[in-house]
């Protein structure tokens, strides 16, 4: 029977604790660069935060993953709300699942987010700049809501409700502010709107992965070849001593009919390859080492 220690939220995991101090370390450098002349900030937020232009233009591919440390400088809310998602649910999961299947899902759903607003700038559908760890946030919550469906949480921190409805709640104020406001930047940004691409992107991708791993890939023997240096190395270790043991296998058989004939016929018998044999493996399997 599982048992729950009595305070605020659960205890911060590992691969969390490394994401929170990641996600508020690049925020104070985004502060620090709010002072430094010129326009250092909007460089940093161009060159890390997610532009579909960029990205299929120039083929800045890292920024589908690197706009999910970035937050809006000028919001220390949109920071701190994320940041609060991601202990509260990020940690359940992750105690739940182990670190490294954790940050695999996180990662995804990362990636799913910024996938998504790609998709939507080919659909001719404007992005602007995005920034924010809202994508895999959002992909958090749908996981928790999968596994705990029948958990209540305090929606707005006030009314309780099941996770299955929030979860179904949040998507639908996803779809109806993708509608009424159009796409736009991420919490705040250039645009001044939110960009629920990435949000769908995130919960979407979550969903994906959660579906697979958890419901799929039993159903299908396919499996990709795995590679270990250390035991390619090992089994290739293993066939040069095989090959030399053969060899030298093969020059005992020689040395022993060579030896056979001088003793019949003497050492004049044998030919200058013959002697040449004879000293070669004399010096190479028999020689004090």
């Amino acid at each position: 029977m599982a048992s729950y220690s009595a305070g605020f939220g659960p205890e911060m995991t590992p691969v969390v604790r490394r994401l929170l101090f990641l996600n508020f370390g690049v925020f104070a450098l985004e502060f620090v660069l709010r002072f430094i002349p010129g326009s250092a900030l909007g460089l940093f937020l161009q060159i890390f935060g997610l532009t579909p232009s960029l990205v299929l233009g120039k083929f800045f591919v890292w920024q589908l993953l690197t706009y999910s440390v970035l937050h809006d400088p000028n919001s220390v809310f949109h920071i701190l709300f994320n940041m609060l998602s991601l202990w509260m649910f990020g940690s359940t999961l992750e105690a739940y699942w182990g670190g490294r299947n954790f940050l695999k899902f996180y990662l995804f759903s990362c990636l799913g987010g910024g996938i998504v607003p790609i998709v939507a700038h080919l659909l001719d559908f404007p992005q602007g700049t995005i920034v924010g760890a809202s994508g895999g946030i959002y992909g958090l919550l749908v996981a928790f809501a999968l596994i705990w469906p029948n958990r209540e949480l305090y929606f707005f921190g006030i009314f309780p409700i099941k996770a299955k409805y929030l979860i179904l709640i949040i998507l639908l104020l996803i779809a109806f502010t993708s509608k009424s406001s159009g796409v736009k930047t991420h919490d705040g940004g250039e645009s001044g709107g939110i960009a629920v691409t990435a949000h769908a992107g995130g919960a979407l991708f979550g969903f994906l992965y959660f579906l697979y791993y958890n419901r799929l890939k039993n159903r299908f023997s396919f499996s990709l070849p795995s590679f270990s240096f250390s035991r390619w190395r090992q089994k290739r270790k293993m066939k040069r001593w095989q090959e030399d043991m053969k060899e030298r296998e093969k020059a005992k058989d020689e040395v022993d009919r060579l030896l056979e004939k001088i003793s019949q016929e003497g050492m004049d018998s044998l030919s200058r390859k013959e002697k040449k044999f004879l000293k070669d493996a004399s010096s190479k399997y028999y020689s004090d080492k």
